[in-house]
This record gives structure tokens, sequence and C-alpha cells, in this order.
């Protein structure tokens, strides 16, 4: 009885939130898009296509002026990739952790506070397993508060689910398949589908194409 109360309760706060398109129109179909004002938590293990998914919705930010920031928890980001898929590095702001992981959750909680951004990624898809245990989860509720009602989003990928509530969405990536242009010398990956399955707010399976 009671998780059902708690999903009604779940329901409820999702009907109160308007969607934010992300760019990438498969996964809009599949999830009614971002939630503004919320948490998006993109899961996968290396290589699954989750960093690329989430460099195609900055992609899609910038190009409507919005200004990002990138948290980068392990300094992966490539800015050269990233200029690559779309995005408009003169509307990013990069903040490099140095593999700092208490460094990227303090940033975040600034950059949130300030209420400045459409779209913040906090990438800890690298982070030590050792520090995510230890996280407490009342730092993910922190940012979900700091959040309501604002109009920018949370992305934040990880290899493994995390936030469990906190998140107003969260998708499990699966690598299916990609496209190599080029000859044997030299190949460049130029289109990759990826699997998506919803777990939050409701189970639900779909497929992106992401290009470039």
């Amino acid at each position: 009885m009671l998780a059902n109360v708690v999903k009604l309760r779940d329901f409820a706060e999702l009907q109160k939130r308007e969607s934010l398109p992300s760019g990438v129109r498969a996964f809009d179909l599949a999830t009614g898009g971002l939630v503004r004002g919320g948490i998006s938590e993109f899961v996968g293990r290396a290589g699954s296509g989750k960093r690329s998914l989430v460099s195609a919705f900055l992609a899609s930010l910038t190009r409507q002026n919005h200004i990002c920031a990138v948290v980068d928890s392990t300094d992966s980001f490539d800015p050269v990739s990233a200029e690559a898929s779309g995005i408009r590095l003169s509307k990013i702001l990069w903040v490099k952790c140095g593999g700092d992981p208490e460094k990227a959750v303090l940033a975040t909680d600034y950059l949130i506070q300030s209420r400045l951004f459409g779209g913040i990624w906090l990438d800890m898809s690298l982070c030590e397993k050792s520090f995510l245990d230890r996280m407490p989860n009342s730092y993910w509720f922190r940012f979900k508060v700091g959040l309501k009602d604002s109009p920018g989003v949370l992305l934040v990928t990880l290899e493994e689910p995390r936030l469990r509530s906190a998140a107003h969405q969260s998708v499990v990536i699966n690598k299916e398949d990609c496209e190599w242009r080029g000859d044997s010398n030299f190949r460049v990956m130029r289109d990759r589908n990826i699997g998506l399955e919803t777990i939050r707010p409701r189970q639900r399976n779909a497929t992106v194409q992401i290009q470039g």
C-alpha cells in the first residue's frame, strides 16, 4: 500500500512540471522530454553512449542560446569532440575538478543555487565507486530542492543508478550498434544507435540514433 502511495505522489509531482524538449526527437517521444526544474539521471557502462546522448542535449540547449555548465569530475570532457557534436562552446562553462568528486558536488550546488543555467551536466561516470557509496542521498535531494521552480535541468551521468527518488527521470543506456565511416586506416564513428530503458517514472524501452 505504501509503495502505491509513493508512486501516486511521484506522478502528481511530475504532472506539475514542465517538459523541456531535449533536441533528440526519439528521446522526447519515448520519455516526454527532459524535466524542467528537475534531475535526469543517465546510467550505463563505459562506452554505452550515455555521454554522447547528454552531449546531444547540450548541443540543442546551446543552439537555443541557453548557457550551460559541464561539471567534469575527472577532467575527461573533450571540448574538440564536444564542438564537433554541435555544442556551442561559447555557451559552456567548463568546471574542471581535477579528479576530486567532492569539488564536483560542491560546484554543482553553487551552479544550481545561481539559477543562471539552462542545463548543468554533472559527469560522475568515472568516479570511484567508493566515493559514490559514501555519498549521502541528502546531497541529491538538496539538488532537487534547489532546482525546484528553476528554468534549468540537471543531467547526471553515472555507471549505475544512484539517485533513486531524488531523480525525476532515470534512464539506463545500452549501446546497440554504431556506423563507422572512412577507410581502414582512419575510421570515424558517425552514427550510434543506443537503447533506452526508462526506469523512472515508468518503465519503457526505445532506440535513439545519435548523429555526428
